[in-house]
């Protein structure tokens, strides 16, 4: 409870003057950044290539075709692909573009002859370390995802899910296509300091007899403030940044630390920009080596949300799902748990085991086993009949397989076990959960 009214002070002394400051920079912020974007195509790759016969400079290109699918989603495939630039006088590469698409079939419950299409998703990720000038980082990243299968069960830490198989009238669809860029100044040694920008549209599909449109026209008052509407709208968000980072490989760390803390801000403006809140956020990442093979590696989040947050983001921090989904608490459906705060932490043992080639390209096979866990609060104000009132610690355990090609480019496989495990959860993806 201590905690509790701390955090609730503390969000009614600050929260209102944040705002009012980013409500006031974010013009600035977006403009700046998109401005910069657009010369993207005249100043990339910013650094001057070496000559063309430098044994030195390569392409590092990977592809991976991938399958896969759940419950939910049914069965799907699709690819991800990495093409870099690699130059000695550039660290750690001179450009860097990532890809992925993956498309998802099943077949209707209800008349098995029909099928539907429940999950798409698209990005390009392009990095430029060195943008315009040798201190400056641009990440330019449009992607679109459509689901049809998010959950909802309530709102809150203690929200109960159905004990057997899940309603078809307790998911609802998203589509949201977004484009998002961010800057990051290099300050002074491992010191950094980011702005960004992302504009979201988004739709949705809802059944009109589900427990979100439930709770949206008849909850509790507090939840149906929370809930608001799901209409189609759009969502501008600016963000700072301050970061800190002696990681040696942003790709794969052995050793170092990473941490930012940030805060993002959307305006409403007009009918289809309604949306006015923020959000604060403070990550830890800490990797410790045991041996040039054998290493722990260590996340801590917390994430606050305020002002007219709308509902999908309640299960969100940033860009992923917390409590579920391939980079949150896994084991956890993804979406299962909203609130407008999270605390939740990540442990992993990582392991290089064996290193090879094929096709003179250099590969490193290598494990984890992890732990995540953590705990959500509904608001700053105390929920109990939504939060519960013992510790409500959510968790997963699980291990997973690492195949990293080259310098750049790295693919993971996880499984895990928790208590809302539908029985477990399994992600393939690119790159490490942090």
């Amino acid at each position: 409870m201590i905690g509790r009214r701390l955090i609730g002070r503390w969000g009614a002394w600050v929260g209102v003057p944040v705002c009012r400051y980013l409500r006031a920079s974010l013009p600035v912020v977006a403009a700046a950044v998109i401005v910069l974007a657009a010369n993207a195509a005249h100043a990339w790759p910013a650094p001057e290539a070496p000559a063309v016969d430098a044994p030195e400079a390569k392409r590092e290109f990977g592809i991976v075709p991938i399958a896969g699918g759940s419950t939910d989603y049914g069965l799907g495939g699709g690819f991800l692909t990495n093409l870099a630039r690699l130059e000695p006088a550039v660290p750690p590469f001179a450009w860097r573009l990532e890809a992925a698409a993956f498309i998802s079939f099943k077949a209707k419950d209800a008349a098995p002859s029909e099928w539907v299409n429940p999950y798409q998703d698209y990005y390009f990720l392009l990095t430029v370390p060195h943008f315009l000038h040798e201190r400056l980082r641009l990440e330019l990243r449009p992607s679109y995802t459509r689901e049809t299968t998010q959950r909802y069960y309530g709102l809150g830490n203690a929200s109960v899910a159905p004990p057997d198989e899940i309603p078809d009238r307790d998911f609802y669809g998203r589509a949201h296509p977004t484009l998002s860029t961010r800057l990051r100044w290099d300050v002074a040694g491992d010191l950094f300091v980011e702005l960004g920008a992302a504009y979201t549209e988004n739709w949705f599909e809802l059944d009109p007899q589900s427990t979100l449109v439930a709770d949206m026209n008849a909850g509790a008052p507090a939840v149906r403030e929370l809930l608001g509407t799901a209409t189609s709208h759009g969502v501008l968000l600016a963000e700072h940044g301050l970061i800190y980072d002696t990681r040696d490989s942003e790709i794969a760390p052995q050793y170092g630390q990473y941490h930012q803390l940030k805060i993002r801000y959307s305006p409403a403006v007009g009918g289809h920009l309604p949306y006015e809140y923020g959000q604060a956020n403070a990550t830890f990442r800490f990797y410790l080596p045991f041996t040039t093979r054998f290493g722990l590696a260590v996340r801590a989040v917390g994430d606050w949300q305020f002002g007219n947050v709308p509902f999908y983001e309640l299960a969100r921090y940033e860009d992923t799902f917390a409590f579920g989904g391939v980079n949150g608490v896994r084991g956890i459906p993804g979406q299962r748990y909203y609130g407008r705060i999270k605390l939740f932490s990540n442990v992993e043992l990582r392991a290089r085991l064996l290193d090879f080639s094929v096709f003179r390209k250099p590969y490193a096979l290598g494990g984890a086993l992890f732990t995540d866990f953590g705990r959500l609060w509904t608001d700053f104000a105390s929920h109990p009949e939504l939060d519960g009132t013992g510790l409500g610690l959510k968790y997963g355990l699980g291990g997973g397989v690492r195949l990293q090609q080259g310098k750049t480019f790295v693919i993971r496989v996880d499984v895990a076990w928790s208590p809302d495990a539908r029985p477990i959860g399994a992600y393939l993806t690119a790159g490490h959960a942090f």
